[in-house]
């Protein structure tokens, strides 16, 4: 059964085209930096911290074996004066049999609309190799000799670009490609082969704060966002959230997962967190902790595949 689990992952995340192909994310707002390298950080656009250093793990489909499993850890540094944003970030992912791992190098330019810095919009490129690695002569196929390859991995460049607006610190919108070149990926044995192409990915994000004193003090505030991704030939994906920040101590938040093919499909997303500021005195910094969960519900998934979860955590200084 695990094997065929595992056969049935590699065959719907990887080989066809219709896939989604890049890791998926809980809390994607604290992964801006990855998602879109154009896009600036809740940690500068609310709190004015220039640098930070976020870490990351996620696990998908949590009763399957051999589920994807994705860890990130991503450096980011805005630098005022150029009007420049630098970054880099390395992305592990592990699906049953098959993995890669990326490092990436970030750049990122604002061009102000205006004589302050109170809105803009913010070109951005990350370039960077990815290790593609397979497995396959671990599954027992049902014709033995009929197994594509043996153990192999493969070294890939891969770019990404995005564009990101904001208006102060209300309002945000971006749009990125990430894998913007869809290169082929080719493992060879003894004459036998696997081609694995990627395709571009389309990812668009809207957002806002705004401020709500009434949910505890004059620092609470609610951040509804939307998350929408296509692949080509695949459904379009939502993601509908609502997070609040109940304190300067607590935040949770809320939200709904969809697929909107001809096969619907549906997730409910929970998250909370913890914020750390004038406890944390190392260089002015704030640590931030948070938990996700994210629970199928469409009929059958949620007991054959069962929740995602995410752990996350970010310390961001001035």
């Amino acid at each position: 059964m695990k094997h065929s689990i595992a056969v049935f992952i590699f065959t719907i995340k990887y080989i066809a085209l219709s896939a989604q192909q890049t890791p998926l994310f809980s809390v994607y707002r604290d992964h801006w930096a990855i998602l879109n390298p154009a896009a600036l950080s809740n940690n500068y656009l609310l709190n004015d911290r220039t640098m930070s250093l976020s870490s990351s793990w996620h696990v998908q489909w949590w009763n399957v074996p051999g589920s994807p499993r994705t860890q990130t850890l991503a450096w980011e540094m805005v630098a005022e004066n150029q009007n420049s944003v630098f970054g880099a970030h390395i992305l592990n992912d592990q699906t049953g049999k098959l993995g890669q791992t990326g490092v990436y190098a970030r750049y990122a330019y604002r061009i102000n609309l205006g004589q302050r810095t109170t809105h803009s919009i913010v070109v951005g490129l990350n370039a960077g190799a990815v290790q593609y690695r397979a497995k396959l002569s671990e599954i027992e196929f049902p014709d033995p000799s009929n197994v594509p390859v043996e153990n192999a991995s493969t070294l890939k460049p891969d770019i990404g670009v995005g564009i990101f607006y904001h208006k102060a610190d209300r309002y945000y919108a971006g749009v990125s490609i990430p894998q913007a070149f869809g290169l082929r990926t080719d493992f060879q044995h003894e004459g036998n082969s696997l081609a694995i192409r990627r395709v571009p990915h389309v990812f668009a994000v809207a957002g806002g704060y705004l401020s709500a004193p009434w949910l505890g003090n004059e620092t609470s505030f609610l951040e509804p966002s939307v998350w929408v991704k296509y692949a080509p030939n695949a459904p379009v994906n939502v993601d509908l959230n609502l997070r609040a920040q109940v304190s300067e101590l607590v935040w949770v938040g809320t939200g709904v997962n969809g697929g909107l093919g001809q096969q619907l499909s549906a997730a409910l997303h929970f998250e909370a967190g913890l914020f750390f500021g004038d406890q944390v005195q190392m260089f002015n910094g704030q640590l931030k902790t948070g938990f996700a969960f994210d629970l199928p519900v469409t009929q059958g998934l949620s007991q054959a595949f069962g929740p995602a979860a995410e752990v996350n955590v970010v310390y961001s200084w001035r």
